[in-house]
């Protein structure tokens, strides 16, 4: 009971920490056992803390972030475990339905969200969220905010069409997701938080009635097609296209 407060979570699973940074330390040749000495610590406190059988105390912690305070990867890790893994605490959210969305279309989100540590480690990858109909597509925006609330994991979203306060965009940058409504109206505003957001390498999920080739914005529309998996609730018309040099049939008849 005395030591309990020194424990930052429960553990069911080994912190991604410290799996990442053992991984690490082999890129770096490193053994187990000079990464233990590095960090100050016994060699078997790494291998319990690697096999879940150690929850991560906040004294380790705090040696990880001195010891590799000038390593990005180390420092996005540590990130990551107190704005995601601490917040997750273990906890399955008993989420409501997804009204008329289908069945796969909701099993694609909530498996998002299950996996979602795994996503902003390894390259950060979000959602595009489509449907031809707004108010699913609402529906589902607000489903989405509610589903990583419960999940304690914090996120921040835009109006797509409304300007970006300083604090407003802060937070976007921070946050561990950034939820982004209605990208088919998208504002130079908006389109710099997606591109910042970007080069932090950090998850972004965006709905719309367009599919991702409509973007206007050159850069964002490669962003969000190289960063997000396209999760289709509806289908959208696709606009039939004009082959070039060809003349339109009302143009022919004038």
């Amino acid at each position: 009971m005395g030591a309990s407060h020194h424990l930052l979570a429960p553990v069911q699973r080994p912190p991604r920490l410290i799996t990442e940074l053992l991984a690490l330390a082999q890129e770096w040749g490193w053994s187990v056992e000079d990464l233990a000495r590095e960090l100050g610590i016994h060699r078997t406190t790494l291998v319990h803390q690697r096999s879940g059988r150690h929850a991560l105390k906040t004294a380790m912690l705090a040696r990880i972030a001195r010891r590799f305070k000038s390593d990005r990867a180390v420092r996005d890790l540590v990130w990551h475990y107190l704005t995601v893994e601490y917040e997750e605490r273990g906890q399955h959210a008993q989420l409501p339905a997804l009204p008329r969305v289908p069945n796969e279309v909701a099993s694609t989100l909530r498996a998002y969200l299950a996996r979602f540590s795994d996503e902003s480690v390894h390259g950060g990858r979000g959602l595009y969220v489509m449907a031809g109909d707004a108010t699913m597509l609402s529906a589902t925006l607000r489903w989405l905010q509610d589903a990583f609330k419960q999940h304690r994991i914090e996120s921040c979203t835009l109006r797509a069409d409304r300007p970006v306060a300083a604090s407003e965009a802060r937070s976007a940058l921070a946050a561990p997701i950034l939820l982004v409504e209605r990208v088919d109206f998208l504002r130079d505003a908006v389109a710099d938080v997606l591109r910042r957001r970007a080069d932090l390498v950090r998850p972004v999920v965006v709905t719309s009635m367009q599919q991702q080739s409509a973007i206007a914005d050159p850069y964002v529309r490669r962003i969000l097609t190289s960063m997000t998996r396209v999760v289709e609730i509806s289908p959208i018309p696709i606009p039939p296209t004009i082959p070039h040099g060809a003349v339109p049939a009302e143009s022919e008849q004038q």
